[in-house]
């Protein structure tokens, strides 16, 4: 009887094929978490949807081959909003790409699904004030314009330093002047 035992080749390329999914694994759960998030912040920046789109997919596949290469994971939300502001910056260089949307075409069109419920006099009252709200931050100065989006789409305050190269109390500041200034003009 032969006692020797080959090792499990199976076993092996199993253990081999789950570390291969395990960057693929973690950004598709970054993807579920901020690819809603991450779009909306770049259409509230006057990015057609299909650039979204665009930039969106572009993202994720960078994350996917940054996590591939064991890239550094500290601050992943932070580091994803910066690459697709960087690649939405390289595309609007780029002469074939001069396309963007005024922040209020862009907030009709992701926010134009009227509730039935709704009164016709509501549903103009609350373009009305959706109208307001995008002058409002169209009329920020652009960093403390980028803080307010970047912290409407869900994002840290730490984060939103990163993104922007500020320090976290700079971005607390400019966060707390938009926030003052949209309230004086929204009054």
């Amino acid at each position: 009887m032969d006692l020797y035992l080959k090792p499990d080749v199976s076993t092996a390329n199993m253990t081999r094929s789950a570390s291969a999914d395990q960057p693929r694994d973690e950004a598709l759960r970054w993807f579920d978490e901020l690819s809603v998030p991450l779009r909306r912040y770049l259409l509230c920046a006057g990015t057609k949807p299909a650039d979204a789109d665009d930039a969106v997919q572009e993202t994720f596949l960078r994350l996917y081959r940054h996590l591939e290469k064991d890239g550094d994971r500290s601050n992943l939300p932070g580091w994803i909003f910066q690459v697709a502001r960087n690649y939405l910056r390289d595309q609007r260089r780029s002469a074939h790409r001069q396309r963007t949307v005024q922040l209020d075409d862009a907030m009709v069109r992701e926010g134009g699904i009227v509730d039935p419920r709704c009164s016709p006099e509501h549903s103009v009252l609350d373009e009305e004030r959706s109208r307001r709200l995008g002058g409002a931050i169209n009329g920020l100065p652009q960093q403390q314009r980028e803080c307010i989006l970047l912290r409407s789409s869900g994002l840290r305050y730490r984060e939103i330093a990163a993104i922007l190269g500020i320090e976290t109390a700079s971005a607390g500041a400019l966060l707390h002047r938009a926030t003052a200034r949209l309230n004086e003009e929204l009054s």
